[in-house]
């Protein structure tokens, strides 16, 4: 994990979530899926790269499973972006690193 990745668990997920202003980017994963580790790094860099604009944060679904069940998240990874309290895009699956800065960048 990033410094500038949040790891988030029912305890501190409200907390995050209810930080003003920016857009956030949840992404949700799990030790056991090989195309999540995949996307770590990947994750982490745009986390770097775009932290002043969004906020970012992981979750691990089998160590948070209430949140992942709130979002209705069905295959791992998934990655939710939210703004305003509501998710406004979603990318599922290994995707190159692009995809997930377009995705940012057309919600903040």
């Amino acid at each position: 994990m990033s410094n500038d990745v949040t790891s988030l668990n029912v305890a501190n997920f409200s907390e995050f979530m209810d930080s003003p202003g920016r857009v956030k980017v949840l992404r949700f994963w799990a030790t056991w899926c090989r195309p999540c580790i995949a996307l770590e790094p990947v994750f982490n860099e745009v986390a770097t790269e775009m932290k002043d604009s969004a906020g970012f944060a992981e979750i691990d679904i089998d160590k948070a499973p209430e949140i992942a069940g709130t979002f209705g998240i069905r295959s791992v990874p998934t990655v939710v972006v939210m703004k305003d309290g509501q998710p406004v895009d979603m990318v599922v699956g290994l995707n190159p690193k692009d995809r997930y800065t377009q995705v940012v960048k057309a919600a903040s």
